[in-house]
């Protein structure tokens, strides 16, 4: 997952990802990463409109977004 990541910051790439909050409910937000750390990444998530920090651990699921509308176009 981390080339994932790595990609998103490089070439400004979203991505979606599926994540599990502190108190448990998961999420599906859309993302565009600036930074990493060893624990965490830093992006701008269109759902909240603002940068926020994702822990890599409570991280399910990422893909690039661009999958998300060639897959919906062949259902």
């Amino acid at each position: 997952m981390n080339a994932l990541f790595l990609r998103s910051q490089r070439e400004e790439m979203p991505l979606v990802i599926m994540y599990e909050a502190q108190d448990g409910t998961i999420t599906q937000r859309n993302i565009v990463v600036k930074s990493l750390s060893p624990s965490a990444i830093y992006a701008y998530c269109f759902y909240r409109k603002q940068n926020r920090r994702f822990l890599l651990s409570n991280i399910l699921a990422a893909y690039p977004a661009a999958a998300l509308r060639r897959n919906s176009h062949t259902a």
